[in-house]
């Protein structure tokens, strides 16, 4: 086709960025057209033609620079919605150094979810190579939510300290009770000195790599040296066994002397189960939640990324998790619970509290309740101790049970760590005929009125996840209201002139605050407030020389994998 004869309509650019916008890369773009139109020699353009349009709209997109796009992306967010947080940190040069950003539903969804926290710096992006931090966490159908992100400038301990009270800040300095990370040395120190109350949980996926990065002699020949380890990490109880376990993987290892053996023993409350039962963990033990969300972000960690396709592609994956919420909340309410034993007065009970997803697992302790014996007892007259075992299973549980005040406890800590009551306790709860869960073993936030109730920002005012929607709201239910208020008092003159004149009243109230609000410019401005370092607009991003980190984190099996396909190609050449 001769370049004359190629030219991209109005239509078609809008059909091109329609797809661009939705994460189509460039050849599946030009396929889509190319079928609309029948063929490709119909469509008047080529994928060179593509490539150029879009290239050139996106420096048209950056005429402002990178500094310029992400000052008028967090400008716009603001507008949109008032309750946006964004910071930035610059350094003497006022270069931008670190960048934190939080909208109004991560605002809402970390009151409403933010007691258990995983942060993960797995990632880099764009051409500074420049760390992505997620906070995340889950929601009351165990689903991911992000509470905050933020683009490192590296991963020093200042640096971390920073993030910290930046996103304290946002979130109106309400603190976890417990964040996950990986073994970072300095974030474990930022950590600390910001927020000491937080119980502190190290990633187990990265624990493992990192042992088997240093500690791959142990592994080779057959070892079951990993096996032992995963071991101490996740199967026993108490600490005691975790202690017997421990001295017998130094013995049979000969790994007395080492010092990453005694580095990772040092900090075993971070990691071991029996240690991780006193901490409140909805039974998290790795900041990698989700291997779909570190996929989803994967075609936005190319360097060539500039920031407006980065905040693109980043508003499109939260937008999904947040869709996968709503896919679950429409099952909650319109299906209904399947119950095992439909007789049962506590599954009947949980069943209507519960989330549905939270409600299986809830339903699954049930059944493990009707296996569970108690191999001892010891009765007085309120309080009850009893030994719980389970047919054909190891082990025995402790618990405790006050008649009095229906108080129970587990060894096994079920309640304590994820928030549900074990099989254990609903086997005391039948031997007592306890036939309704108490209030206080029902945490608000795996119920489906979790989302209830009001979360405030940081200047103060009630969070509106959508501003339009909650606008449409209040407008429908005064009309509501106003319509059904005429239709009554319409018919008769007395009550006409009460509602007529008090609406004028409403009506002079209201004219009267907007005045004031406008003399004093604060309906406005708040909307303009965002925190940066001296509140000096920053000259442009610092950008870190060298070091590129832009892949994510493999697995033992992955490189294993690797190496096997890479020696499968060798042979096949020596073969050829």
């Amino acid at each position: 086709m001769l370049a004359s004869h190629r030219k991209i309509t109005e239509v078609q650019a809008y059909e091109i960025d329609l797809a661009n916008d939705s994460g189509l890369r460039q050849k599946s773009t030009f396929q889509l057209m190319s079928t609309l139109a029948g063929h490709r020699a119909n469509i008047g353009y080529t994928r060179i033609d593509v490539k150029n349009y879009l290239k050139a709209k996106r420096q048209r997109s950056m005429v402002y620079g990178e500094i310029g796009c992400l000052l008028q992306y967090f400008q716009r967010q603001l507008l949109e919605n008032p309750s946006f947080f964004h910071a930035y940190q610059m350094d003497i040069d006022e270069q931008i150094t670190n960048v934190f950003w939080a909208d109004a539903n991560m605002i809402l969804d970390y009151g409403y979810f933010g007691d258990v926290v995983s942060l993960d710096t797995t990632y880099c992006t764009n051409r500074a190579n420049r760390p992505l931090a997620l906070f995340s966490g889950f929601n009351h159908y165990r689903g991911i939510v992000i509470f905050g992100a933020t683009l490192l400038y590296d991963e020093t301990t200042e640096s971390f300290k920073w993030l910290f009270e930046t996103f304290l800040e946002a979130h109106n300095q309400q603190k976890p009770q417990t964040i996950f990370t990986d073994q970072d040395q300095a974030m474990a120190k930022a950590l600390f000195e910001v927020m000491l109350e937080t119980r502190h949980g190290l990633c187990t996926w990265h624990l493992l790599q990192n042992g088997i990065k240093h500690l791959g002699n142990l592994m080779k020949g057959g070892s079951y040296f990993l096996r032992d380890f995963k071991k101490c990490m996740y199967d026993l109880d108490t600490k005691e066994e975790f202690e017997i376990a421990w001295n017998r993987l130094i013995t049979d290892y000969s790994v007395h002397d080492n010092n990453g053996i005694k580095s990772v023993y040092a900090i075993k409350e971070k990691w071991a189960s029996c240690y991780m039962k006193e901490i409140f963990t909805l039974g998290m033990r790795s900041t990698q939640l989700s291997e779909s969300l570190n996929s989803n972000f994967k075609s936005c960690m190319n360097p060539n990324v500039d920031i407006i396709q980065f905040f693109k592609h980043f508003e499109r994956v939260v937008e999904e998790k947040r869709y996968n919420e709503l896919t679950y909340e429409y099952e909650s309410l319109h299906k209904l619970a399947m119950l095992r034993y439909e007789l049962s007065p506590i599954l009947i009970q949980m069943a209507k509290v519960y989330t549905h997803i939270v409600f299986d697992l809830f339903q699954n302790e049930f059944k493990l309740f009707l296996a569970s014996c108690i191999l001892e007892r010891n009765e007085t007259h309120s309080l009850c101790q009893y030994v719980i075992t389970r047919v054909n299973h190891e082990g025995s549980w402790r618990v405790s049970f006050d008649r009095a005040s229906n108080s129970i406890t587990c060894s096994c800590r079920k309640f304590e760590t994820f928030g549900i009551l074990c099989s254990h306790a609903l086997k005391v709860f039948e031997t007592n005929d306890v036939k309704v869960i108490p209030e206080k073993y029902i945490i608000k936030r795996w119920t489906r009125e979790a989302r209830n109730g009001i979360v405030h920002d940081v200047r103060g005012k009630e969070v509106e996840g959508d501003p339009i929607l909650s606008s449409t709201r209040r407008y429908k239910q005064l009309v509501f209201k106003f319509v059904r208020l005429a239709a009554d008092v319409s018919t008769f003159e007395e009550y006409h002139k009460i509602v007529d004149n008090n609406v004028d009243v409403m009506c002079k109230e209201i004219q009267e605050l907007r005045l004031q609000a406008k003399s004093t410019g604060n309906h406005n401005n708040d909307n303009l407030i965002f925190v940066s370092d001296g509140g000096k607009l920053p000259k442009g991003f610092k950008h870190k020389p060298g070091l590129k980190r832009n892949k994510r984190l493999e697995g033992w099996v992955e490189l294993q994998s690797n190496r096997k396909k890479k020696l499968q190609v060798k042979s096949h050449r020596c073969v050829n």
